[in-house]
């Protein structure tokens, strides 16, 4: 779990450098009799995002087709995302839990575009701990602490009481990782936050922690000071 921004930015960027070697380890690409490529924007990550998170994502990738990983996980489960196996596995190891990986349609790379994790986390970062520090972080009023930086690391912890197995937290830690150079579009930061906010209020949802996740269904405007 990250009980500091630092330690969450390290984490992104270095997910982001394991994305590059995911197909390595893991099918992923669709099936390819599958017939049309890909699926839209709005079926991806369990049907999560919506009209505003979709449009983002279209403009990230600069595409209106997707997929998502293939194959299973090391909890034996489909690596296609599900908002139940997410909140289900919170508390497990990275690669048991349920993340959704997202690639282009049309994707030869093997690189996925995002790759968004939910875990469970007993602290949040503090904005005034973290300002300063490079790359430079654009910050959003959403949850307890959320902010971008650079292209590689979106992260947001917002308020939900979870437990499994004996091992309780009071949030939730949601993450989209990507590499350099894969992302589009003029408002990266912003788009990226859209995504996220999305997932993660339907997962605050399957929580049963809507009232206190404090996600709205429009993120505010960035705030770079």
């Amino acid at each position: 779990m990250f009980d500091n921004s630092s330690a969450a930015t390290a984490r992104r960027w270095a997910l982001s450098a394991g994305l590059i070697l995911l197909c390595l380890t893991a099918g992923c690409t669709s099936d390819p009799d599958s017939g049309q490529s890909g699926v839209s924007a709005e079926q991806v990550c369990d049907g999560s995002l919506d009209k505003e998170a979709a449009a983002a994502l279209r403009r990230l990738s600069g595409s209106d087709r997707f997929k998502e990983l293939t194959g299973t996980n090391d909890a034996g489960e489909p690596n296609k995302f599900s908002l139940g196996r997410a909140a289900q596995h919170l508390h497990d190891a990275t690669a048991e839990r349920s993340r959704c990986t997202v690639y282009k349609a049309t994707d030869k790379s093997g690189i996925p575009l995002i790759q968004i994790d939910f875990k469970a986390a007993d602290s949040y970062p503090r904005r005034q701990d973290t300002q300063g520090q490079e790359p430079r972080k654009v910050y959003y009023d959403l949850g307890v602490y959320a902010s971008t930086a650079g292209e590689y690391s979106t992260t947001l912890y917002f308020r939900c009481r979870t437990t499994s197995r004996g091992k309780s937290a009071d949030y939730v830690d949601a993450g989209i990782s990507s590499v350099s150079g894969k992302l589009k579009g003029n408002s990266k930061s912003a788009d990226r936050m859209t995504v996220l906010n999305a997932v993660s209020r339907r997962l605050a949802a399957e929580l049963n922690c809507s009232a206190s996740a404090g996600l709205p269904a429009r993120i505010p405007a960035p705030d770079t000071r």
